[in-house]
């Protein structure tokens, strides 16, 4: 394992977003039948996840380490084929997706007015 990986802070974060991906999986397979408030709650989650991912990355890409330098590219591959051009930033994907969330909860929030 590398040294930036060794990082407890870097463990941390990664048992933290491990953990938030696991509770956005479950509320996906059963959120058509969430009550509005859990709705809102896994869009709270599901930002935030995608936040701090975003942050890992830039972290990611800060580094001299050879495995977060994969790991980077890697992240920015899975970019590309959710539509960023080679040329763009990882960063634009997560930005897109957080937009889209804010969408997702005013849509909602709309429909319980």
């Amino acid at each position: 394992m590398s040294d930036f990986f060794k990082s407890e802070m870097v463990k941390g974060d990664l048992q933290e977003l491990a953990k938030m991906q696991e509770y956005c999986m479950r509320a996906a397979m059963t959120f058509p039948a969430l009550s509005p408030e859990r709705k809102l709650e896994y869009f709270d989650v599901l930002q935030d996840m995608i936040i701090k991912q975003k942050v890992f990355y830039t972290r990611l890409k800060l580094s001299d380490d050879p495995e977060a330098i994969d790991m980077a590219e890697g992240i920015k591959q899975a970019a590309v084929m959710f539509g960023a051009s080679e040329d763009e930033d990882a960063n634009v994907v997560f930005d897109e997706l957080v937009e889209k969330i804010e969408v997702m909860r005013a849509t909602l929030q709309a429909e319980g007015s």
